[in-house]
This record gives structure tokens, C-alpha cells and sequence, in this order.
């Protein structure tokens, strides 16, 4: 299987990305049928990939760029419809944290790399059992790296009070480090974040304590960079450790602390 290698970037305020997974039937003319049909609808691909499901049906997954008034819901119904395809799932990227590229990788601005969940969990679990204080290691490395991300994007789109969780949530989601559901709030900056299938806890296995101390440090960085305000996230569930999910709470950092201020930890 081989699939095109594309990663995150830009925002179009006035257009939107749209993909849609689309069940064929392989016969001669089956994917042109498909394609020249998304060029009638106004459908810039952007990429797609192919997979092959059986000998008689395939899958052709691919990203579109539409303008903001197109109804991606319609557009999917139309693509049903034709007479070679069988099913067709769809969805938004909605601030088109998605981008071609070759090499290097590029991913929100910077260099990035694609590395298999196991390969970080062990450079985490090297540092929890050789270093004093890992866990407050981790922390600021998630620190810096939440704060890169809010710069990033208030750099590209107007971050504000209704989408700043979103844009934070898009991203977690499409580079594979968890599904968020974030409740913060933007007056007191206290809340909480809740995180299924991060990919640290489900790779790192069991644990007496939590282990997604850079997720919380990069959600502190992230909000402090937001709200110009001094930001302290701390993981007070964590799914290594038999809990359903992870769970991060958010407060206002004690007055008069760094932008670096967050809580260290025990020894391991």
C-alpha cells in the first residue's frame, strides 16, 4: 500500500477542506467518473490516496479544497448517487491543518517528522526511570512546544474565545496524539481537558501514576501563549493508569510565577 505523505498547514478563511472516503466499484472508468465529477462540483483535490478493499471494490480517500458556502453534506450525497460508488463518509478539516509538502515535512509552521507512537513513549519511559524530577522535564518540553503552536496559528488565523479549543483540538486529532474535549474557561481560565486515546497512555501501559505530563505542559503552553496569562495544566487521570481516559485540570498559575512555573513532581 502506498499512500502520498501530506501534513498540516495554512488557513483560507474563505474556502474550507473537506474529505471524503469513497467506496467504488473497480471497473475501466470508475475512479476518472469520480474525479471529473468533483471537478464539475468545484472540488479542487488537493490529494487522495487509494486502497484496495477486495478485487472488486476500493476505497479513494481524498481531500478537497471548497468555497465556505458549499454544503460538504450534499456534495457527499451527489458522490453516492453515482452508479459506481457504495458508500462515501466525509468530513471537515476547519482550519485546514492540511497540506501537501515533500521533503522535509513541515507541520505547523516548522519541521516536522513522522515517528511511531512506541519510539517517544520509550525516550518518556527513559527519562521517568533514570531522571529525578522527569516528570517536570516533560512538562516544560510540552510547555515550549504548546506555546510554538498558539504563536503559529494567531500568526495565520484570527485565534479568538470561539475557536482557540477547537484550533487546539484540530491539531491533537491530526497528528494522531488524542481526540480533546476541552472546557475552558476564557474569564477564569479554569477547566479541564479530556483526552481519549492519548497516544502516550495507551502505548506506555500500566502505571502507579500519570504519564502524559509533556500533554499537560503543552496545553499550559499553548493557553498561556493564548491568554497572555500564566497557565498551570496537571493530569489528575490518566488512562495508564486504569482510568477510561486522561483527564487535565487548568488553573490561573499562582500570581508572581514564571510563564515556566509548573508543578515538578516527586522523584521516580
Amino acid at each position: 500500500m502506498v499512500r502520498d505523505l501530506f501534513m498540516f498547514a495554512g488557513f483560507n478563511e474563505n474556502s474550507q477542506i473537506a474529505w471524503f472516503k469513497i467506496i467504488y466499484l473497480k471497473e475501466p472508468g470508475s475512479l476518472s467518473l469520480i474525479t471529473d465529477f468533483l471537478e464539475k462540483e468545484n472540488a479542487f483535490i488537493m490529494f487522495g490516496h487509494l486502497d484496495n478493499i477486495t478485487q472488486k471494490a476500493g476505497e479513494y480517500s481524498v481531500f478537497t479544497e471548497l468555497n465556505e458556502d458549499v454544503d460538504p453534506g450534499n456534495l457527499a450525497q451527489k458522490i453516492k448517487n453515482l452508479e459506481v460508488v457504495s458508500e462515501v463518509e466525509y468530513g471537515i478539516s476547519k482550519y485546514g491543518m492540511i497540506y501537501s509538502v515533500d521533503f522535509p515535512l513541515n507541520v505547523i509552521g516548522v519541521r516536522g517528522v513522522a515517528a511511531r507512537a512506541l519510539t517517544i513513549v520509550d525516550i518518556i519511559k527513559t527519562l521517568n526511570e533514570n531522571v529525578a524530577h522527569a516528570e517536570g522535564l516533560l512538562t516544560i518540553s510540552g510547555l515550549k512546544g504548546g506555546i510554538h503552536a498558539a504563536k503559529y496559528f494567531k500568526s495565520i488565523m484570527p485565534l479568538n474565545d470561539s475557536n482557540f479549543a477547537n484550533v487546539l483540538a484540530e491539531l491533537y486529532r491530526a497528528v494522531g496524539w488524542g481526540i480533546l474535549e476541552i472546557d475552558c474557561n476564557p474569564e477564569t481560565y479554569e477547566g479541564k481537558i479530556v483526552v481519549k486515546d492519548s497516544f502516550i497512555a495507551d502505548v506506555y501501559g500500566a502505571s502507579e501514576q500519570p504519564v502524559c505530563a509533556f500533554m499537560s505542559g503543552y496545553f499550559a503552553g499553548y493557553l498561556t501563549e493564548y491568554f497572555g496569562k500564566n497557565i498551570s495544566v496537571r493530569e489528575v487521570s490518566c488512562k495508564a493508569t486504569g482510568k477510561q481516559v486522561c483527564e487535565h485540570i487548568i488553573s490561573l498559575a499562582p500570581s508572581g510565577s514564571s510563564q515556566e512555573y509548573q508543578t515538578r513532581g516527586d522523584p521516580r
